[in-house]
This record gives C-alpha cells, structure tokens and sequence, in this order.
C-alpha cells in the first residue's frame, strides 16, 4: 500500500479536539490545552460532544463518530487529535469512513485506546499514523514536548531517539532502560500501540499486521501474567514472528502487584515474561523505551522507516522517515 502523508503542522494551523474514547475528567483540564496550542500558534476547534457522559465514554458511539467525521471532512482542520484515551474508540470501527480519511489525510495522533484508530486508519488508508501524546497531555514535560514538535511540526524525521535526561544520574529511574532481551539489528517501518488494544482487535478486519515491521508495544496497569497472556495470542496467531524487530515500552505499574487488582499471588516479572515469550524468536527485542503511558514519550509514526541495533549495551532506535509532509 502507497504511504500517505498529511501536511506539516504550522503556526496558523487549526486542529481539531475529539473525544472518541472517555470524556475528560475535569472540563477546566482542557484549559491547560488551550493555553499551549496558543504558545505553538496553533488554533482549534471543538467537537460537539466532547464533554458528553455515556458511561465511560465521551458520549454516544454515534455522537463520538459524529464528531470524529466532522473534524476530518472540514478543510479548515489539519490535525484531529484525541483529548484522551481510555475506552470506547474500538467501537467505532465498523462505521468509520475511511474514504473520508483517505481523501482528506490529517495528522492524527494518540496512544493507549487510541491504539484502536491508529492501527486500523494506517492500514486501511496508508495515512501515516502517529503513536504519541493526546492533546491534553503533549506539554506534561520537555521531552514529551520536544518529540511532540519535532514529530509533527518540522519536516524531518525525528532521527536518533535518546532518553530523557535524569536530573540525577546517581539511582537514575531510567537506569533500566534499553534493555536487551535479544541482540541484533533490524530495519522496517513502524506499527504498534498499546498491547491491549491490538489484542482487542485480534480475528478482526482491523487485526494489527506486523509483517517485516519494527513493532512496539506497551501497557499500563497489566500484570505479568497478563502481559505473557496477551503475547500468547500474539504468537499463536503468528504475529511476533513475522516481525523484523519488537520493542517494548516501560509497561508502567506492570511489576507484579503494581496493578492493584492482587488477584493472584505475586508472580514472575515483565522481563522475565518477555524472555521467554520473545527472546526465541531470532529478531531483536528490547525492553523499557518511554513511550506509551510513560512519563516521558516520544512520538512513532505508523507507516514510517526506523531502523533499531540491539547490544548488550542497550540499543541504537534512530525514525528515519518523516511522518509529515512539507
């Protein structure tokens, strides 16, 4: 399938703010959001519903589609971007007009539920997609910030991707990062998201392919078991093997009983899961990149070139293609 790109994000740009998943918790949060879109130059509009309660979710399937459709059939909008994640965008799949997207290709960005768009718009229009900070969260910290701008507003690609930076480099939190689980070097282009997600759309029209790409995943909240469940489908559906590489994200409060659902004894960790699950397949695998529901992220566009080179030492993760175009 051809690569589609949508147009650089610049000052003057409008984007467009949905809620296809949860509502916001508090309407006063997306202020914060305001204040930084005007900082980037950056103007915007609301989707109709997005302060909607329906459950969990920022409305009605058809209200929240409503407004997804409206942001992308408006030649005003040149990005549509998520509020937030959590629940429901899965949902909207079967009535989701990828024509519409195909012939009118924005940037749109997110992760966690938001997995559930990503994936599918790549692959059934060839739109490049990109796996990083919702609109309510890309300011958080400089890092998410930088990678937020370097991703979207710039024309080239985002190139070597380091770590943050620790304050104190003495008991480091990022000590554990980039770590190999098995040595090697690969080159693909980009698919993945949140391993929940992509479970969830497994046996489905919109079931992740990972042929020949460098695929990251990452979670929040899972246990490891829960972890070595979901990888389990992935490989008795063939999916990890067919890959050219797998990274995988810090997985925050995935250590055993971090969750706080202490439904079964404490049990083996992350990375001995990953091991053992991962560590056969004859491709590179590393373990604890910040991207997902870590802290600090950078931004993956789904579609592009990126080439990874897993030591002992750690690893070399270098996005050689730009998302947008100019």
């Amino acid at each position: 399938m051809l690569t589609v790109k949508a147009k650089i994000l610049k000052k003057g740009d409008t984007v467009g703010i949905v809620s296809p998943a949860s509502f916001a918790f508090e309407e006063s949060d997306i202020e914060s959001t305001f204040q930084w879109l005007r900082k980037l130059g950056l103007k915007w509009k609301l989707g109709d519903h997005i302060y909607d309660h329906y459950s969990d979710m920022a409305g009605t399937d058809a209200d929240r589609l409503n407004d997804f459709h409206k942001m992308w059939a408006d030649p005003e909008v040149s990005a549509v971007l998520p509020l937030r994640g959590g629940n429901g965008a899965v949902r909207l799949l079967p009535q989701i007009d990828f024509d519409l997207i195909k012939n009118n290709p924005k940037i749109i960005m997110g992760f966690s539920d938001i997995t559930g768009l990503l994936i599918p718009i790549h692959q059934m229009t060839g739109l490049v997609t990109f796996h990083g900070p919702l609109l309510g969260s890309f300011f958080e910290n400089a890092y998410t910030f930088k990678y937020f701008q370097r991703a979207l507003m710039q024309p080239k690609p985002i190139g070597l991707v380091n770590e943050p930076s620790s304050p104190n480099p003495w008991g480091s939190q990022y000590a554990h990062t980039r770590f190999a689980i098995t040595q090697g070097k690969a080159r693909g282009r980009l698919t993945g998201g949140c391993l929940t997600v992509i479970r969830q759309m497994m046996g489905t029209p919109y079931e992740i392919d990972t042929e020949k790409k460098i695929v990251f995943l990452e979670d929040v909240s899972e246990e490891p078991f829960s972890i070595d469940r979901m990888l389990t489908q992935l490989l008795l559906a063939n999916k990890l093997q067919k890959a050219a590489a797998i990274i995988v994200g810090e997985c925050t409060n995935c250590r055993p009983g971090e969750s706080g659902r202490k439904s079964l004894p404490l049990n083996r960790s992350v990375e001995s899961v990953l091991r053992e699950r991962l560590g056969t397949l004859g491709i590179p695998v590393v373990y604890g990149m910040h991207f997902g529901h870590s802290k600090e992220k950078f931004v993956l566009p789904l579609g592009a070139y990126a080439s990874l080179e897993v030591t002992a030492d750690g690893a070399r993760f270098e996005i050689e293609e730009s998302g947008v175009a100019s």
